[in-house]
């Protein structure tokens, strides 16, 4: 009997650990997810005008367009400047945040549980830096975060391109998917592009949580120092800040080759068959910066509140009891 005892207590120990492990995974995961619903309303008007810029050339006669004329079309439909016009730049926020909190609260919550796999790995079997640590953590959860819901982002570019189309009917997430499948070659089509997005997404989040963590130890150092406490909001908004732009500035020409892909349907496939080939038919076709990165400087304006307010959100909020 003791020794039944002995092992169910045992068990339960046993047990403990991991049930705290999945309790903070859980956590983090929401935290994540509202953090970024907060970050993506907040940039909403300017990742409407972004995807305009980027995708407009491609509809029927389509030509580049600059910023203003934008903007003045999106109020211009909405019948004009006032509440109806100014609410038209968070037109379709409702379903991008849909697919922010599951992507990133699996980023967020997935980064710090590679974190702290790869600091195992790293004490026993052989010393890595923070910052390569860091960068190894930050690819691996971009991958997760993409894996686990790319239909998602490929139902919301393409809804987003049939509502600039003029569709009469706004298009649902379940019908924007079924007719993907249906006419572009099953269940896999939901994935077109996303060899890219997933290179992409290990760039980027690598890059990003790596400038992120440093950056925030040299804040402490030399901005406001306070090398023994916490980071202070400051800390984490001016690390945010620099991170998305370090990660942007890398890896932008993934974004754009990823949304031709979403929206180009199968001719976007055929003329961008792979990466590097993509990469070339930009160039050659459009150049670097109206090609490769289009639209990279209006990007900034998005990646700098984005990343400052869902980065420093999710350290706050994980920070949480």
């Amino acid at each position: 009997m003791a020794s039944a005892t002995s092992s169910s207590s045992s068990s339960a120990t046993a047990a403990a650990p991991e049930m705290s492990q999945q309790a903070r995974v859980a956590k983090n995961f929401v935290a994540g997810g509202v953090a970024g619903m907060c970050a993506r309303t907040v940039i909403a008007p300017i990742e409407r005008v972004k995807i305009i810029y980027q995708t407009r050339s491609q509809l029927p006669g389509g030509a580049p367009q600059g910023w203003s004329t934008i903007l003045r079309q999106v109020v211009d439909e909405a019948g004009g400047f006032g509440p109806k016009g100014i609410a038209a730049f968070w037109k379709g926020n409702s379903v991008a945040i849909i697919r922010v909190f599951p992507y990133l609260g699996v980023q967020l919550a997935s980064n710090e549980y590679y974190k702290r796999m790869v600091g195992t790995f790293s004490q026993n079997t052989f010393h890595l830096s923070s910052e390569v640590r860091s960068f190894l953590a930050g690819g691996g959860a971009g991958m997760t975060a993409v894996l686990t819901t790319y239909p998602l982002d490929l139902a919301r570019a393409r809804m987003a391109l049939l509502m600039e189309q003029g569709v009469v009917q706004r298009p649902t997430f379940y019908g924007t998917l079924s007719h993907v499948v249906r006419t572009e070659g099953g269940f896999l089509a939901l994935y077109s592009g996303a060899g890219i997005s997933m290179t992409g997404a290990a760039l980027y989040c690598g890059l990003k949580f790596a400038s992120y963590d440093a950056c925030k130890s040299i804040c402490k150092k030399y901005l406001l120092p306070d090398p023994d406490g916490p980071p202070s909001a400051l800390h984490r908004a001016m690390s945010g800040a620099l991170a998305g732009t370090v990660g942007q500035t890398v890896v932008y020409p993934f974004d754009v080759l990823r949304r031709r892909l979403q929206t180009g349907g199968a001719e976007a496939k055929a003329k961008y068959p792979n990466t590097i080939v993509g990469f070339w038919r930009l160039y050659k076709d459009e150049g670097l910066v109206r090609g490769l990165y289009r639209g990279c400087s209006l990007n900034y304006l998005k990646t700098i509140p984005n990343t400052t307010v869902y980065l420093a959100l999710f350290d706050f909020l994980k920070e949480l009891a």
